[in-house]
């Protein structure tokens, strides 16, 4: 076990059953101006990452750019505003 300080746990969102992925989880802790590249590796579902991207945005109202990577190699995701 570990034992963090308020300041290292106050950035970490736990994982909860349910919508909570990964990916989710690092989406909702961006901050404006923040990136995300999902490489495909990463990723290893059939679809695309846009179905989770999209959720983040409806239920907490992030507004977020995202796309693929220019070279293929995965997914990008921006935070706007």
């Amino acid at each position: 076990m570990k034992k963090l300080t308020a300041e290292e746990a106050k950035n970490i969102i736990p994982l909860k059953p349910g919508k909570y992925t990964l990916l989710y989880s690092q989406l909702i802790q961006l901050k404006p101006g923040e990136a995300l590249i999902i490489t495909t590796c990463d990723w290893v579902t059939n679809k695309p990452p846009y179905e989770t991207i999209r959720r983040v945005m409806k239920n907490t109202g992030l507004k977020l750019e995202y796309g693929r990577m220019p070279d293929g190699s995965g997914w990008l995701v921006k935070r706007v505003g």
